[in-house]
């Protein structure tokens, strides 16, 4: 359904097509509470919102009543390093978190698009996963409690600082992925790991995607410590890209390894330069208002399939794609001005089943796609949730199809 016209003449621009009337601040989970409790009573609807990365992420909206300015919450509330647990306020950014974990050795094994702006609490909601989630996992596996609010004003707390936590440990991780529309997260409780001592990247090039995605099944196969592996197809031909961290002898013999199981080697990244490799990788595909970024989903030993009849459909153009066979995801930069060719795939995904969201897309093409894929079959479930949540349904309204 095309969106309406709106007047917004007076409103705040949050993010390209997202307005709010009025943009209000917030440094304590109190104040944050009273907020909600009384914008629920008046029926106001409010966008929270931390480093503004995936604001433009979803359905096209109305201007909401007010922007929530979560960026005053910031600093770590408590940092164990015995116990490898990290408490931190939600509007706390990933570059910050990883600068006072480095100075005990230990980090977040993590790789996100834009750390310097990107917020822990707008990681939880928008649930974005990089290629470490190979070996590492995702940020869903690390959290381990939170404190929140919820749309109608109430503060909670959930899990703890340990590991093992019965009383509410699955909240943080329902919580994960929510977008927002359910609760406001002002804290969260994390698991931290030690920091690699060494890393390296095998670069191998193929002469098409099916055979580079055969070659990173095969790698992911046999070699167990790998920590990513992803398959790029753009301009500067076709690639696998294999990474291993550790002690430095066992990233050596790794990337060997690497080498001989894919039959062809370009360059060795090291260290830094491994590390900067991966950091370009995610901020090339990551949401930007000057392209079109697609994500999809589909099995593993189907992602092969989808990946080459998308190559075909994009062979010539400025696209690039990127494929992580391990967990069966693909992501599709296009220009802003390809919306045929975004179509196109969108068509593709739902012939083949795929699930797909429309990340980054001018306000016409999310207006004319539906932007978070087919309709789930547990739609009706996660209205009730949302419906306890956000009684009053003023958070995020209409973002998502809840």
């Amino acid at each position: 359904m095309p969106m309406s016209i709106h007047d917004t003449t007076n409103a705040h621009e949050l993010a390209t097509g997202v307005f709010a009337d009025e943009v209000v601040a917030v440094e304590s989970g109190s104040r944050l509470a009273d907020f909600l409790r009384e914008a629920t009573a008046a029926n106001h609807s409010v966008i929270p919102f931390g480093g503004r990365r995936s604001l433009a992420t979803g359905n096209p909206t109305e201007p909401a009543r007010f922007g929530l300015d979560l960026t005053g919450l910031t600093g770590i509330l408590s940092y164990e390093p015995a116990d490898l647990t990290l408490s931190v306020r939600a509007g706390t950014t990933l570059a910050d978190i990883q600068r006072a974990l480095g100075e005990g050795g230990q980090e977040l094994p993590i790789d996100v698009p834009f750390p310097d702006v990107t917020t822990i609490g707008g990681l939880v909601a928008t649930g974005f996963v990089g290629p470490r989630r190979l070996r590492s996992g995702s940020l869903r596996d690390l959290l381990i409690g939170c404190e929140f609010v919820r749309g109608d004003g109430l503060l909670a707390k959930a899990g703890g600082m340990v590991v093992k936590n019965v009383s509410g440990f699955e909240i943080p991780r329902f919580l994960h992925g929510s977008w927002g529309a359910l609760a406001v997260l002002t804290s969260v409780n994390l698991k931290v790991t030690p920091m690699a001592r060494a890393d390296g990247t095998l670069l191998a090039a193929f002469d098409d995607v099916g055979l580079a995605i055969d070659a990173a099944h095969r790698l992911i196969a046999a070699e167990p410590s790998i920590e990513a592996c992803v398959v790029t197809s753009d301009r500067d031909g076709v690639r696998v890209s294999a990474r291993s961290v550790g002690r430095a002898g066992a990233v050596a013999a790794s990337l060997d390894s690497f080498a001989q199981c894919l039959g062809s080697e370009v360059a060795r990244l090291e260290v830094e330069e491994s590390r900067a490799f991966w950091r370009e990788l995610v901020n090339q595909y990551a949401e930007d208002n000057s392209k079109t970024v697609l994500a999809l989903g589909a099995r593993p030993r189907d992602i092969r399939a989808l990946a080459t009849r998308i190559g075909d459909v994009t062979a010539g153009d400025e696209s690039a794609i990127q494929v992580s066979p391990g967990f069966g995801s693909l992501r599709i930069m296009t220009p802003t001005d390809g919306e045929d060719l975004a179509t196109g795939i969108v068509a593709l995904a739902a012939a083949d089943g795929a699930n797909y969201v429309l990340e980054s897309a001018s306000p016409a093409l999310r207006s004319s796609l539906p932007t978070w894929g087919a309709e789930p079959e547990g739609i009706e479930v996660m209205r009730s949730v949302k419906r306890q949540f956000d009684p009053g349904g003023i958070l995020n309204l209409g973002r998502l199809p809840v």
